[in-house]
């Protein structure tokens, strides 16, 4: 069981493998290759199910990709100059906008 002393220390817990999932979607976006995601998130997963109690490292992976997309797009609005909702709805009509279909 992970035990943390405060907010900090669990994001550093939880962090490196939301990062690496996103390192690898970058990289099979990149190279074109989504065996290079799902490698790395059926590992993810793998490990989050293998602990003691594998509903909370399921969780904490959630919280991990969560806190990732929080910290993202904080990031985003201040390089951009645009709020965090104005962020959200961009990227609300680019990829889920009615004339986006589902994913292939």
């Amino acid at each position: 069981m992970m035990s943390v002393n405060g907010p900090d220390q669990l994001l550093r817990a939880v962090l490196p493998p939301a990062l690496e999932v996103l390192t690898a979607w970058s990289i099979a976006e990149t190279e074109a290759d989504p065996s290079v995601f799902r490698h790395a998130m059926n590992r993810a997963l793998g490990d989050a199910a293998a602990t003691p109690d594998p509903q909370r490292g399921l969780a904490q992976m959630m919280f991990g990709l969560s806190s990732l997309s929080g910290i993202l797009l904080d990031e985003l609005a201040a390089v951009t100059g645009r709020s965090r909702s104005e962020v959200l709805h961009g990227v609300h009509l680019r990829y889920l906008g009615p004339d986006r279909g589902p994913s292939r």
